[in-house]
């Protein structure tokens, strides 16, 4: 099949099952437990659009926890939104995401066929249509994370770094998570490629794209209220999170009762990522990326379903040169279990679990659990286990004829 057919059927499937999901949960789902729980994310933005539509500023008149880039964003949509009309916001929101998933689906097609032209359309249909994405992108904004994170990898599969770290340090206001990819970049030039000084030119980037981001509004709330408190907000929000029941350690607490020490899994979850970004330097980019992400997953206090967006992109793409059936197959399979595990966890399982047990705290899996509460917390220790095996797959790999974990490119000057 020619490339325009395979991108036009990409295209049209994406669209196709993002209009069949959006159409049943604005229908037939939408008064079940289970939507109710996935548009949480959604209904705690309401606040925030009450705020700008009477014509306050994020982060200098009021907060929201998250970075100013999502601010951003809000601020824009909240023209469109009726804030008291959940179901408009709602299809608001699915429809602009959908549109970017789009774009996405074109610019991670456009990579593998650069990467693999046989497998480019098959890994593409996997990529856009996997039960995390329909699911959980219409009713959260990682596809705009996604696009950032997209368009610094084919800067750096381009041999252009620089231009890699101003997309990602850009996707880092959105999320904090593209900082790992600036991380595991450097460290593959300081190794690798013995430049040992360009993790300094990435930070001048990166430190620059801050400032761009953050400055207007960092003095605006300086000038208006002498106190940076709705600008400081959303990172103090984070230092006193609680524990998310839908976790390692959130599961441990409904059977075993409190555990005093999960506080301090943030703590633990650093030097994870630490030996994540230096284990095996002849790791290809694509799988550090993969295994810096779930470093940073894992063991934490919170680990919403839809975190696993942000390593698909990467996995797929280490997937597309991979040489030995066996491992294809073995790294895809343990994909596809995962990402089904993702989403019986949440938010199946979690709605069911929760109309049993009516409420989550300690011991209440133990005292008033029933078969959901069950599967539950199987899903999440399963989810974890599956998450073990792919880190353990990719850590796997052979040595091979792949340059840099990718086909040898015509030009390595690095820009």
């Amino acid at each position: 099949m020619s490339r325009p057919r395979e991108l036009a059927l990409l295209l049209l499937a994406a669209a196709l099952a993002r209009g069949i999901v959006l159409w049943l949960g604005l229908t037939v789902f939408w008064n079940t437990p289970e939507l109710s729980h996935a548009v949480q994310d959604i209904r705690t933005w309401k606040p925030f659009f009450t705020s700008a539509q009477a014509g306050l500023v994020p982060y200098v008149d009021f907060s929201k926890e998250y970075p100013v880039g999502a601010g951003l964003f809000y601020w824009a949509l909240s023209r469109w939104v009726s804030a008291e009309d959940l179901q408009q916001t709602v299809l608001l929101h699915a429809l602009v995401m959908g549109a970017v998933d789009l774009v996405n689906a074109a610019l991670a097609y456009a990579i593998l066929r650069r990467l693999a032209p046989r497998r480019a359309l098959l890994l593409s249909l996997l990529l856009s249509l996997n039960l995390t994405i329909l699911a959980l992108s219409p009713l959260r904004f990682e596809s705009l994370l996604t696009a950032f994170v997209l368009l610094g990898y084919g800067a750096h599969l381009r041999r252009r770094p620089m231009t890699a770290t101003f997309f990602w340090s850009i996707g880092c206001w959105l999320k904090w998570v593209p900082v790992l990819f600036i991380a595991a970049q450097e460290w593959k030039a300081g190794w690798s490629e013995r430049r040992r000084w360009r993790w300094v030119r990435a930070l001048l980037i990166f430190l620059a794209v801050a400032a761009l981001m953050n400055g207007w509004f960092l003095l605006e709330a300086w000038r208006r209220h002498g106190s940076l408190r709705f600008f400081l907000a959303p990172y103090l929000f984070h230092l006193e999170r609680p524990l998310y029941w839908d976790t390692l350690l959130g599961v441990g607490q409904l059977w075993l009762g409190r555990l005093a020490w999960e506080k301090y899994a943030s703590f633990w979850t650093l030097p994870l990522v630490a030996l994540a970004l230096v284990v095996r330097p002849s790791l290809r980019f694509e799988y550090r990326a993969v295994l810096l992400c779930v470093a940073a997953i894992l063991v934490n206090r919170i680990y919403s379903a839809q975190f696993h967006l942000w390593f698909y992109p990467f996995l797929f793409f280490g997937l597309a040169v991979e040489q030995a059936a066996g491992r294809f197959r073995a790294i895809l399979a343990t994909w596809g279990a995962l990402d089904i595990l993702n989403l019986l966890v949440f938010p199946f399982s979690f709605a069911a679990c929760l109309g049993e047990i009516g409420r989550f705290e300690p011991y209440a899996a133990a005292s008033r659990g029933g078969p959901w509460t069950v599967i539950f917390s199987a899903a999440i220790v399963l989810r974890s286990l599956a998450l073990v095996l792919l880190a353990s797959l990719l850590l796997a790999e052979p040595r091979t004829g792949i340059a840099n974990g990718r086909p040898a490119m015509a030009s390595s000057r690095s820009r």
